[in-house]
């Protein structure tokens, strides 16, 4: 991980927000109007996804992808101005948030500014016509970042918005080499040392067909080195298998392993159920004792859990990116409160890169955590009505709703899970 990374951002929660699609509006002032609702539900970090003017050409929808952008140094004028920008992240600031944005130097969209002032910084396919490596992604073209004065360009976006903003959630940064953003890092930090640098790293699959198409695909080890914290697509696919195909916990389990082993020494990954590329996790998991299980446990790995805004409400429909198309709030202060109450939790009970040590039990659909001297115990499928457990008969504090919940005949009302209690107990991992 970067050498100026501090280990305790694992105690913070990210809250991505798509301004477009925040509010009816779609606007930052409206976003400014939430943020103490963000911010109660334990939120210390405000992602904002991509806040520039949408291209045109190639468009897809109505109103465009956010990340397929116009202009790098501009604000889309649906959203608001410069000064609405700055009143949010000084509101923010107010309630002890961070707030950062989305940057997205892999593409622009085909009629950017930059494609019409440098046609000679973007790529071309073999008609000789600027294009997407990617064929799906038609509406937009791709930068070739061997052009020095494309980096130039780059660095001083960054260093503008490094004089308002708290830091970067970079887009497909594994397309983008490594030694831009070791660069990129270091002169925005003589603007703002304190900058928060979060890198979308790509699913393994995609990674090796870029390598495979000869253009820069970065591993996770090597990004860590300019960045903070890096996407969990290296093991979220194996969890997803989980609650939308029923497949065994195994294979994810592993992968949580090899982050361990083969990242760097205390390399902080995202956790999230959810994000903008991914279907809500409520879509799959409806049972609320489920759901609330699933949220218990992205808040007890190790890593930096992040909620996608509607998470909150356990929303089901993933809104749409290229058109219009706002949440509909309601208020569900169950789920709300126990996202609260999960924030507490990991940053009360858990410390940045403890040991973490995994027992799963297929037969029950259960998985034990243990971790900082406590072990928390997840029903991750439709679970029987009791659940047997390693622990002696009697009264136990439950940690998550500090309930006391009673082990009778080594077994628990499956009512009772989550579970968090003290001490290490269960089938440990081994190999």
């Amino acid at each position: 991980m970067a050498q100026q990374t501090n280990p305790e951002l694992e105690q913070n929660m990210i809250y991505s927000v798509f301004v477009r699609n925040h509010s009816q509006e779609g606007t930052f002032e409206q976003v400014t109007k939430d943020l103490e609702r963000i911010h109660g539900l334990g939120a210390d970090i405000l992602w904002l996804m991509p806040i520039y003017p949408t291209g045109e050409e190639c468009r897809k929808g109505k109103d465009g992808s956010p990340y397929a952008i116009r202009d790098y140094r501009a604000i889309d004028p649906a959203m608001g101005n410069w000064n609405d920008l700055k009143k949010l992240v000084e509101t923010a600031h107010s309630l002890g948030m961070k707030v950062i944005v989305d940057i997205v130097f892999n593409h622009t969209s085909p009629d950017s500014v930059l494609y019409h002032e440098h046609p000679e910084w973007f790529y071309r396919n073999e008609q000789g016509k600027p294009s997407s490596i990617v064929e799906d992604w038609s509406d937009i073209i791709d930068l070739d970042f061997s052009n020095p004065g494309l980096q130039d360009y780059l660095i001083d976006t960054l260093k503008l918005y490094a004089g308002i903003l708290d830091g970067f959630r970079c887009d497909v940064a594994t397309r983008i080499p490594v030694s831009f953003w070791r660069r990129a890092r270091k002169e925005c930090g003589e603007v703002n040392p304190d900058l928060f640098w979060l890198a979308e790293s790509c699913h393994l699959p995609f990674t090796k067909f870029i390598r495979d198409h000869h253009r820069t695909a970065e591993c996770d080890a090597d990004l860590y080195q300019a960045f903070d914290v890096l996407y969990d697509y290296d093991a979220y696919p194996y969890a997803e298998k989980i609650f939308k195909e029923h497949k065994p916990m195994q294979e994810w389990i592993d992968a949580l392993i090899r982050q361990d082993a083969a990242l760097p020494a205390n390399a902080i990954k995202l956790r999230y159920l959810e994000n903008h590329d991914n279907d809500r996790i409520a879509q799959y998991v409806s049972d609320l004792l489920l759901w609330k299980n699933w949220t218990a446990l992205q808040f007890s790995l190790k890593g930096l859990p992040l909620v996608y805004h509607g998470q909150e409400q356990r929303e089901t429909h993933r809104p749409s990116i290229f058109d219009q198309d706002p949440i509909r709030w309601k208020e569900d202060q169950e789920a709300a409160g126990w996202i609260r109450r999960m924030s507490t939790i990991h940053k009360t009970y858990f410390h940045p890169q403890s040991v973490i040590e995994y027992g799963p039990d297929e037969e029950q659909h259960l998985l034990s955590v243990m971790r900082d001297g406590l072990t928390g115990f997840f029903l991750l499928e439709k679970p029987a009505d009791q659940i047997k457990l390693p622990l002696e008969d009697g009264m136990y504090l439950n940690l998550f709703d500090e309930n006391e919940i009673q082990v009778k005949d080594g077994r628990v009302s499956k009512e009772a899970f989550p579970l968090l209690v003290e001490g290490s107990h269960g089938s440990i991992t081994t190999f």
